[in-house]
């Protein structure tokens, strides 16, 4: 970060609060110290129930990656249903909340479908307007081996800064098979719910 940038985002106006409502049994992770400890905590405490101390080492790790990547791109949450919510679909599936801020000088809405890798729907709702995107990566793309299904929502933040918003990015992993292509399917409507509960502060 140039310090031309860092100086304009310690001087801007500090961004607004949302709030978004999610089923029974997910947990809410602030990207922050206490929110790591408490994940890494539940993880162990998950895999200690199914006796899978190698399950337990690879998603502590990943859980590492993802919270050093979320400090590191404006990362705000990550939401995570528990062992109750997890069993009811029978697949991994996260949602992260991160802030996105474009250029001095460009709009959102077009930083957005030019780092987006995919094609963007703008979507005109009741409470505000919503960019979504989805992008399908395949097994040999993912350290797990596994397909990723990852749909991602941008609402632009209401004000006179016409560059910051929210991202919430929706992650699904599946294996490709007829049986969990549908439940993919249907975890991508669930996100879509989700996400419709949006609203600032």
């Amino acid at each position: 970060m140039s310090a031309a940038s860092l100086r304009e985002e310690l001087t801007r106006e500090s961004p607004r609060g949302f709030r978004i409502a999610f089923p029974p049994g997910w947990r809410h992770y602030p990207v922050d110290d206490r929110g790591r400890a408490a994940l890494l905590r539940d993880i162990a405490e998950r895999a200690k129930l199914v006796g899978r101390p190698d399950v337990d080492a690879a998603l502590r790790r990943k859980a590492r990656e993802q919270f050093d990547g979320l400090r590191q791109s404006r990362g705000v949450a990550m939401y995570v249903p528990g062992a109750e919510a997890t069993a009811e679909s029978g697949m991994p599936m996260s949602v992260v909340a991160s802030r996105w801020l474009a250029p001095a000088g460009t709009p959102l809405e077009a930083d957005v479908r030019a780092r987006a890798g995919a094609e963007v729907v703008r979507i005109d709702m009741p409470h505000g307007t919503v960019l979504r995107w989805v992008v399908d990566r395949d097994g040999a793309s993912t350290r797990e081996g596994v397909l990723t299904r990852t749909v991602s929502y941008v609402h632009p933040e209401p004000g006179d800064d016409a560059r910051r918003g929210i991202l919430l990015t929706a992650g699904i992993l599946h294996l490709g098979t007829d049986e969990t292509d549908r439940m993919a399917d249907a975890l991508v409507e669930l996100a879509d719910a989700i996400v419709e509960t949006f609203r600032w502060s």
